[in-house]
């Protein structure tokens, strides 16, 4: 298991610094409101993308060791392709981006749905390299695709950043196909389920699941809109340049619960699951906490140097962001477990609190002191939702807070084990 993770975090640390690449491409060849824009299209493809995920993400995780194949992925196509055309006439009315992008992230998203119910099937059936390789490439497309369009100049505006999407989410799309094509052919073990019985299922465990995931969303990048809306483009390129920087650290815990996920919704061992969630738990923290250090001690000239000289006040949005991001570590190492056991409502609630608060202190300090209000306001959502998650994780496991913390003694195990490995992979060379 801790293979996987290592090979997880690997492809993750690879994908975020293409996305930090991304970033700095966009930020150096479109300035601060160029990369606001960008920050306003992704964000809202992302939120059209989790009501698409209702029927077709972590559901299907749950599900798909459970049900046919093919009583799974069909109404979860169709429902993505109702939710992306529902959307785009919703965007057209209610403009939360501009009218001139609106086709442009429905299709994007529609086409990405249909990616994000092969990846999570993919994931249900345990092969998590197929998932590594196809998340992977889509960034790796896309900023391969970006660089030629703007180095070119065949489009070197925000259109060329859209189009890149557009090849990389359509390619990743053909070859999460040829993945799964092996267990399409599979037989199904249970004849007795109907599409009607699957799509109620579905619906069922996905709705609570995309619920958490909505309110978490907004909590998280509401704000964006706020700031478009008071300060405009370049507050929101400035900040989401920092949010993404300091949130990074979440690949670390993202790598550790994509195989938690995996390996919990595969067993039915209630204590297993428990004591597995807190191991992995302490561990996401440590080497969370050892990586933001560094992150936030660069100095704002260094992140000028590689954004650009609208950039500057990066460290000072990541010194308020870092709190609330480790913190929101047991958020998601801890929301995964309930995940996988079927108990969404969890996190939904935790997500609900969260929104609650970054709606009311959006409204009182993104108009006073812009994206560093936008920034405190995270902090305190992040630690909201994660008091609320771990209380209710101890509540029911019986393990003690304090016992979720890394503190040296669990560690010395993994000391001995780490020692073992190395040693037995000498003398294997021998």
């Amino acid at each position: 298991m801790f293979l996987k993770i290592f090979k997880t975090l690997g492809v993750r640390l690879s994908s975020a610094i293409l996305s930090l690449l991304i970033a700095v491409v966009i930020s150096q060849y479109l300035g601060a409101g160029g990369k606001g824009e960008q920050g306003i299209i992704i964000t809202t493809i992302a939120l059209i993308l989790i009501f698409a995920n209702i029927i077709g993400g972590a559901s299907l995780v749950y599900l798909t060791p459970k049900l046919p194949l093919k009583k799974l992925v069909l109404p979860s196509y169709v429902w993505s392709i109702i939710v992306s055309g529902l959307f785009a006439g919703i965007l057209l009315i209610f403009p939360l981006i501009e009218s001139k992008y609106t086709i442009h992230v429905a299709l994007l998203t529609l086409v990405n749905s249909f990616t994000s119910v092969n990846t999570s099937v993919l994931l249900g059936k345990e092969n998590i390299k197929a998932v590594n390789t196809i998340n992977f490439l889509q960034v790796a497309l896309t900023i391969l695709f970006l660089l030629f369009f703007f180095i070119s100049g065949i489009s070197g505006d925000i259109y060329g950043y859209i189009y890149s999407l557009y090849i990389a989410y359509a390619l990743t799309f053909m070859l999460s196909s040829i993945f799964l094509k092996p267990y399409a052919v599979s037989k199904a073990t249970d004849h007795a389920v109907t599409y009607r019985n699957a799509v109620g299922m579905l619906f069922h465990y996905g709705f609570m699941n995309q619920l958490a995931h909505i309110t978490q969303l907004l909590s998280f990048r509401v704000s964006y809109y706020f700031l478009e809306s008071y300060q405009g483009y370049d507050s929101v390129g400035i900040y989401s340049n920092g949010v993404s920087i300091t949130e990074s650290v979440w690949m670390i815990s993202g790598s550790v619960a994509l195989v938690q996920y995996s390996k919990i919704s595969n067993t039915a061992d209630k204590k297993f699951n428990q004591g597995l969630s807190a191991e992995l738990l302490r561990i996401s923290l440590l080497v969370s906490f050892l990586v933001l250090i560094p992150l936030v001690l660069l100095p704002g000239s260094f992140y000028s140097f590689v954004f650009g000289k609208d950039f500057g006040d990066i460290n000072r949005i990541m010194w308020l962001l870092a709190p609330g991001v480790l913190v929101f570590v047991n958020a998601l190492i801890l929301g995964h477990y309930f995940s996988g056991t079927g108990k969404y409502f969890v996190n939904s609630i935790g997500s609900a609190i969260g929104l609650v608060i970054t709606l009311i202190l959006s409204v009182i300090l993104i108009p006073k002191i812009g994206y560093l209000g936008a920034a405190v306001t995270a902090s305190v959502s992040y630690l909201a939702t994660s008091v609320f998650v771990t209380w209710y994780f101890c509540r029911e496991s019986k393990i003690k807070f304090i016992d979720l913390l890394p503190l040296p003694k669990y560690f010395s195990g993994y000391y001995l084990s780490l020692k073992q490995y190395l040693c037995k992979k000498q003398s294997g060379r021998k």
